[in-house]
């Protein structure tokens, strides 16, 4: 007779988060709009710190903390970006994916719960735009950075990836990314992170601890990250620190909305 292993408090509490998050699904799965806040309570969750915004009337110079700004917004129901729009996306900058709520609960029927954060929270995937990782120098056409469940860190796709999805586009401020940094840094953590097996941070993912994401060294360079602290690492290499995690990495489930709506000092 198999022998019941007893879940812990936490795992308990995630598998109860999962069930009424997937029963909300099912009950409003075909509302709400194309862009939105995700829903209660892990909308509640994506609160970044707030130990770097300025206070209200401060004077902002260019070297005090700053958010990254909007730049553009695509919704995969208006046709393709256009190529100007393609064109205006430079490296640095960080690509917030999204779904409607009938768009995830659609996406689930057919591939599973792998999309089910596009449901709960406001962006379900991110990204950080680099320029081609087979160049020794910063150089070729841009492509995406990023890592998701059973998958390697990579770099192989080109902005052609956004042709067909819905996608926000967040800039950190001008002259807080070193391009020769993030190559570096993209080229690197390709080779660290390179086992689809072990890349993807699956404890971070469940917020219960997550691997480093402050590297200083190319050294530093860690071996597992999920979708957001990658961005956060590959940001912090270049010189853009965003303060975008709780309690050192502890019980927090970075989302992408965390990251782009942090505070970040050069």
């Amino acid at each position: 007779m198999a022998m019941k292993v007893p879940l812990s408090p936490f795992a308990r509490t995630f598998a109860l988060a999962g069930f009424i998050g997937t029963t909300l699904l099912v009950v409003s799965g075909c509302a709400g709009e194309r862009v939105h806040n995700g829903r209660f309570p892990f909308s509640m969750m994506e609160q970044p710190p707030l130990r770097l915004k300025p206070a209200r009337g401060k004077y902002v110079s260019t070297q005090d903390p700053a958010a990254m700004a909007v730049i553009l917004h695509h919704d995969a129901a208006d046709g393709p970006p256009t190529a100007a729009m393609l064109a205006s996306i430079r490296p640095g900058d960080v690509v917030a994916f999204h779904m409607s709520h009938a768009e995830a609960w659609g996406a689930m029927r057919k591939t599973g719960i792998q999309k089910l954060p596009y449901d709960l929270f406001r962006y379900g995937h991110i990204g950080l735009v680099v320029l081609d990782p087979r160049k020794t120098r910063p150089d070729g056409k841009p492509h995406l950075l990023q890592v998701a469940m059973k998958q390697a860190v990579n770099a192989k796709d080109d902005l052609g990836y956004l042709q067909d999805k819905s996608w926000t586009i967040y800039r950190p401020p001008y002259g807080s990314v070193d391009q020769v940094r993030l190559h570096e840094f993209t080229r690197r953590v390709i080779e660290t992170a390179g086992d689809p097996k072990k890349a993807y941070d699956y404890s971070g993912a469940l917020g219960i601890s997550n691997a480093p994401w402050k590297p200083d060294r190319i050294e530093d360079i860690g071996r597992e990250y999920s979708c957001a602290t990658l961005v956060v690492a590959g940001l912090h290499y270049s010189g853009y620190d965003l303060d975008a995690v709780h309690r050192r990495g502890k019980l927090d489930i970075v989302t992408p909305r965390q990251v782009v709506e942090s505070y970040g000092s050069r």
